[in-house]
């Protein structure tokens, strides 16, 4: 640097020399004086330059060599925290929902003792469900399930998550609506096993379970796999309706028999069950009517107590079309349930079902349309749980529901509900109070759900 300063200054003072012409010994002597001074300067800005840029190369190595200290300590105390944390909570997955919703209720009519029909006031409201799940893998065999979920605080009823604006600002609640273990064992592949508070895992439709009912007790599920076209199924199950303490219990006992038929672009599912609802005469709030208003079934009075009229032993048929058309997934549904229990009359023993679903609900732009109908006579099903929107049993209507998602994981829904009573209410029936509001009526739901 310093040779190509003095080559410039030199050369800078020839061509100034050639420009003044002839110039006196003593000024030239000024002048080479003047420019030494000039060149001095500048090493003395040039050095100072140097010390600043070493000065700064020296503090970014100071920064990186702390950078990498705090990274090491860093990492030193992640894999403490490895070592100390059960391999298998890393592999839990946490997940949830929360579902804004608009419910109108609307031509609502009441009947009357006199048997005439009374107009009732529209009611509109807006309802919140959150839901939480947890799903922990502990071993390639074996997983546990839990799901936190808002309910009604004085009732916490198993067809219901939602909890409507009201109580004055009051919190919601937050309850245990799942927990169970299921079993998956290698050596037989298609046996599940589970047990605790679980996921519904029973072929069925709304006719016969609220999709918010999780039974609880345990069950058995085994499918042979093996066979390509052709997989049959049997699924048992064993519930816990009511302990008592000095007494009988309350059951309910499930035996399901079933396959798969697969085609080329054909899934038919087929199955047949049995229920048997045991000793519901020792049953904590659904022989008294006090679970749902009785759910629409047939009440008498024993010994000055509500009590089911019949008891509940179930047939049901089940049948699930999947296809495509031109890429477009369709499912076809039919669900037929009988009681053949003694002495229920044939008007009031029968149910079915009879409904599809259009469309697919995956990703954003994805929409789906689904239609039932169902025709739902007075004891054919334990009316306090199933479809509530539907108003349990002694029931028939329609429903159509559109679904799209507006992303991935945001789903915007809009279902419309027309109902009525297939018999009219027995006004000498001891619960035709709980009924008698239960007649016409027309019920929008609007829906925002956020995934998560």
């Amino acid at each position: 640097m310093k040779k190509i300063i003095l080559f410039l200054s030199v050369v800078t003072f020839v061509f100034s020399s050639f420009s003044y012409g002839y110039m006196s010994s003593d000024a030239m002597e000024k002048r080479l004086n003047e420019l030494l001074k000039i060149i001095k300067q500048q090493q003395k800005e040039i050095e100072q330059l140097k010390k600043e840029l070493k000065a700064q190369k020296q503090s970014l190595s100071e920064q990186k060599t702390k950078t990498k200290e705090v990274e090491k300590k860093v990492a030193v105390q992640q894999n403490i925290i490895k070592k100390n944390i059960p391999s298998w909570i890393k592999k839990i997955k946490v997940s949830g929902d929360l579902r804004l919703r608009y419910e109108g209720i609307f031509n609502r009519k009441e009947k009357q003792k006199n048997g005439s029909l009374k107009d009732i006031k529209d009611r509109e409201r807006y309802r919140i469900r959150a839901r939480l799940f947890f799903d922990a893998p502990l071993s390639d065999e074996l997983s546990a399930h839990l799901m936190l979920c808002s309910n009604q605080d004085k009732n916490r009823e198993a067809t219901t998550t939602n909890q409507s604006f009201s109580d004055d600002f009051n919190d919601k609640g937050i309850y245990i609506h799942r927990a169970y273990a299921v079993y998956k064992p290698k050596w037989l592949k298609g046996l599940e096993l589970g047990a605790g508070k679980f996921k519904n895992t029973f072929l069925h439709t709304d006719i016969m379970w609220d999709p918010d009912v999780n039974p609880e007790g345990a069950y058995e599920r085994y499918q042979y796999l093996k066979f390509k076209t052709f997989q049959p199924f049997i699924h048992l199950g064993q519930m816990v309706v009511t302990e008592v303490n000095k007494g009988k219990d309350a059951y309910l006992y499930i035996y399901q028999f079933g396959g798969d038929v697969n085609f080329k672009n054909i899934k038919w599912t087929i199955a047949g069950s049995y229920y048997n609802w045991y000793r519901l005469e020792a049953s904590k709030y659904l022989r008294y009517a006090d679970y749902k208003k009785g759910g629409g079934n047939t009440y008498v009075l024993k010994n000055g107590k509500l009590d089911y009229a019949y008891d509940y032993d179930l047939w049901e048929g089940i049948s699930f079309l999947k296809f495509k058309i031109k890429n477009i997934p369709l499912k076809l549904i039919f669900d037929y349930v009988e009681n053949v229990a003694d002495d229920v009359p044939s008007d009031k023993d029968s149910a079915y079902y009879l409904g599809g679903v259009i469309g697919k609900r995956k990703k954003k732009g994805d929409l789906s349309l689904s239609y039932k109908y169902a025709y739902i006579e007075n004891d054919a099903v334990i009316g306090s749980l199933n479809d509530q929107d539907f108003y349990g049993a002694n029931r028939k209507g329609h429903k159509i529901k559109l679904r799209y998602m507006l992303l991935d994981n945001v789903e915007f829904g809009l279902a419309y509900f027309h109902t009525k009573p297939v018999h009219d209410w027995d006004v000498n029936s001891p619960t035709f109070s709980n009924n008698k509001s239960r007649e016409r009526e027309d019920r929008i739901q609007s829906d925002l759900i956020l995934k998560f």
